[in-house]
């Protein structure tokens, strides 16, 4: 597998314990199913890339811990800390109808309630209120939508179609 054939979904912060964890700060919204015991992620340490599998996993304190390979002793894993952790760009977890990976989204043209062309996602932002769709409209300004079903009204393959904030200039 070549470096575009990979999604970087955490990072190796340190070790836990002494059973050989692995504490990661995880950059995925698929917690669960990314470091599920018996599934294959890959570390990055520098211009090398280990595959390896998930022999256990637990959640502590908002950050993952996992062993790998049945390695359970800390001196054979402390090598790994500051390793960036990858999976296949292939192996997407299934999604509920009206859901969207944000790579998805970013790209895609944006219109308003009328069907008027009004600009161009460029990124999604994530917070924890609620997300934000980041739009350049055509006059080069930026603008910010909720993700929200009051103001994001439809996405499909192509479009996505918003209701624009009512702004008080005054």
């Amino acid at each position: 597998m070549t470096k575009n054939d990979y999604i970087e979904i955490g990072k190796v912060v340190n070790t836990f314990g002494i059973k050989g964890e692995l504490k990661i700060v995880s950059e995925s919204d698929f917690v669960d199913y990314r470091y599920a015991v018996g599934k294959t992620i890959y570390l990055k340490l520098r211009n090398t890339i280990k595959e390896v599998r998930v022999s256990s996993y637990r959640v502590h304190k908002g950050n993952i811990l996992i062993t790998i390979d049945k390695i359970y002793d800390i001196n054979e894993v402390e090598k790994y800390i500051g390793a960036d952790v990858l999976a296949d760009k292939l192996d997407v977890p299934p999604l509920e109808d009206g859901e969207f990976y944000i790579d998805d989204v970013v790209g895609l043209d944006a219109y308003d309630e009328t069907g008027e062309k009004i600009g161009k996602v460029v990124d999604v932002i994530l917070i924890p209120a609620n997300d934000l769709i980041e739009i350049e409209l055509l006059n080069g300004k930026k603008e910010l939508i909720p993700y929200v079903d009051e103001y994001i009204l439809e996405i499909t393959e192509d479009k996505i179609v918003v209701r624009l904030l009512e702004v008080d200039h005054d």
